[in-house]
């Protein structure tokens, strides 16, 4: 594959500790190394991970989280994922790596803090994705995003797990009211909850020249998704576009951390854009047999504030 990729963390304006972690990894067994960009060689025939975290706890609680959550993905992920040929690789075997993963990555998190009093309470938001077979598929816990620009349009492909979220899905809130709410940074999914974990699993259709942005709340809460576009508008290389929204996050407040990441899609392998093409986002199931709650149900699971 051909991709260009970067990745910028910043600590903000307010806050004490940065919590945000990022990670690139080719999906061959490299050891993945959170907040470091390594250089990828080969096809990356299984595919490429990219994956952002931000982490909650107080103290260094977050820190460890967010780290945690992500070098655990990726270890799961290759642990039954790697083991497959490309000739024998399957999507549905793809997804259930993906949910398994993402299980593993959440249990590995809560083990840390059965084991340590002093990060009781911590956790963290998860946004992955694997670039394969000219789809990227994506899983999603809490509120960080993932979003595919395409030809001048920003489309964001994850949805917020967060109470003001539900709260528009049910009519209670106006997407206004939320940006306000005292109550928007509440998530009701963490790695590292106490309740069973209802992660969210979906592809997208790639094309040549797509840009993927993953980000934490530290950029989206700053900046809006039309200055994104902006950005992406004027298709600088990925590290000057990551540049440039950080300083708009900055200048905007930087009240949090901000991470994040980009990859260049422009793999001569993928297929060029048609006219009129929209992003279409396709939800995969986790099990056949999930059931669906309610947000009175969803009320019992909000996990923590990130604030």
């Amino acid at each position: 594959m051909l991709i260009d990729f970067a990745a910028i963390t910043h600590l903000g304006k307010v806050r004490k500790n940065n919590e945000d972690a990022y990670l690139v990894n080719a999906m061959d067994g490299t050891e993945p190394l959170v907040n470091q960009l390594q250089r990828i060689s080969g096809l990356c025939r299984m595919g490429l991970l990219a994956a952002v975290a931000d982490g909650m706890g107080g103290a260094a609680a977050g820190e460890i989280a967010s780290r945690e959550g992500l070098a655990s993905v990726a270890v799961h992920l290759f642990g039954y994922w790697g083991r497959f040929t490309s000739m024998d690789a399957k999507e549905s075997d793809l997804v259930r790596a993906l949910v398994g993963a993402t299980r593993g990555a959440s249990s590995s998190v809560l083990s840390y803090t059965d084991a340590e009093r002093t990060a009781r309470g911590m956790g963290s938001t998860l946004t992955a994705t694997v670039v394969w077979n000219g789809f990227v598929y994506f899983v999603q816990v809490g509120d960080s995003r993932a979003y595919v620009y395409r030809r001048g349009e920003i489309v964001q492909i994850t949805e917020d797990q967060t109470l003001v979220s539900e709260m528009i899905s049910s009519g209670l809130l106006t997407p206004e009211q939320a940006k306000t709410h005292p109550q928007r940074s509440m998530i009701t999914q963490a790695l590292g909850g106490p309740y069973p974990l209802k992660a969210v699993i979906g592809k997208v259709a790639l094309r040549r020249g797509d840009r993927l942005l993953l980000c934490t709340d530290g950029l989206h809460g700053e900046v809006t998704d039309q200055q994104m576009k902006e950005v992406l508008d004027h298709n600088y290389s990925p590290r000057h576009s990551l540049e440039l929204m950080l300083g708009m996050a900055l200048d905007h407040g930087g009240r949090d951390n901000v991470t994040i990441l980009m990859l260049s899609l422009d793999d001569p392998g993928l297929p060029l854009p048609v006219p009129d093409e929209v992003v279409r986002v396709i939800t995969l199931p986790l099990e056949p047999d999930q059931p669906k709650e309610g947000l009175l149900s969803k009320l019992g699971h909000i996990f923590t504030s990130k604030t």
